[in-house]
């Protein structure tokens, strides 16, 4: 965490429990944001920013998925807005390796094991109390050659199986609770680029259970937001291509280089552009926008 967003993190920690929404901000914060320049103008836009979003005071999230790329940077943006973050991911290194602050809490499983997802749920349930909100990030990458039947209970499964665990917790009523899975553009499109230009590279044109388990996840996601009835919204983001270090240096490749002309805004995604659209969809700030799949690709999918 930027050194900058860790003192304002530590010094609004504390809500105004009684409005629920509105930061109570102490001496130091005060002295930041009051300050002259970019230094203080920055740190206002980032306390008016967290304030809209409208999370409710005590906020907890769980977010599988977390150890790099999307799930990292969502994780840092949730913490930085106030929110109890319970992070979720196969790669124990890389989960424990994460600075996040007290607010985060790392849990290592595969969410793609129906066992062990039932079982730390409801560890997570019984530490953490009731956690209105989830993210559902996790998921292999592209590349990985598995048959079709492999990658929809991998992907599809993979979020059903946690979302029915976390839903089976809620409260009752659970006011602002919300889901927001991700999705993908593969799964709206032919699948992915002509395969002349990924030739032995794998990913979403050789290997169809991606684009066929990104599709079924967001019409999950549709069902989710009229079968809750209330109890919670669900909704969805579909990334375009996005730098990660799982995915490496693309623009180095024909593909990428051609990906890179076609997006109308002339860059590839960051983690952090993923991180900001999931933090709206799960937020009061989105309280009326449900079953929707948001496309976060810089306009590049229009262009294929």
């Amino acid at each position: 965490m930027r050194p900058r967003r860790a003192r304002l993190r530590r010094a609004c920690d504390e809500r105004d429990r009684a409005g629920g929404r509105a930061f109570r901000v102490d001496r130091p914060a005060r002295r930041i944001c009051r300050g002259r320049g970019a230094r203080g103008a920055g740190a206002r836009r980032l306390l008016m920013a967290f304030d809209f979003l409208g999370f409710p005071a005590g906020s907890s999230v769980i977010v599988t998925g977390t150890a790099s790329g999307i799930g990292a940077a969502t994780a840092q943006m949730l913490c930085e807005a106030g929110l109890t973050v319970i992070g979720v991911d196969i790669d124990a290194d890389r989960l424990h390796g994460l600075d996040l602050g007290p607010a985060f809490h790392p849990h290592v499983f595969h969410t793609g094991e129906p066992e062990t997802v039932a079982t730390h749920m409801a560890r997570i349930a019984v530490e953490h109390g009731p956690i209105l909100h989830l993210v559902n990030n996790a998921g292999p990458p592209s590349s990985l050659p598995l048959t079709i039947e492999e990658g929809l209970a991998q992907t599809a499964g993979s979020v059903q199986r946690v979302t029915a665990a976390w839903a089976a917790a809620l409260p009752e009523p659970a006011a602002h609770a919300s889901l927001v899975n991700v999705a993908s553009v593969a799964g709206a499109i032919a699948g992915g680029p002509p395969p002349s230009l990924v030739a032995g590279r794998g990913g979403a044109a050789e290997n169809g259970w991606y684009p066929a388990g990104k599709a079924a996840i967001a019409g999950m996601t549709r069902w989710h937001a009229v079968s809750a009835a209330g109890r919670y919204r669900a909704n969805a983001v579909a990334p375009g291509i996005t730098r990660t270090p799982r995915l490496g240096d693309i623009t180095a490749g024909a593909y990428g280089r051609d990906v890179l002309a076609r997006t109308p805004l002339g860059r590839l995604g960051e983690a952090e552009d993923m991180a900001r659209a999931i933090l709206f969809l799960l937020s009061p700030a989105a309280s009326f926008v449900n079953g929707q799949t948001l496309v976060v690709d810089g306009g590049g999918g229009l262009a294929f």
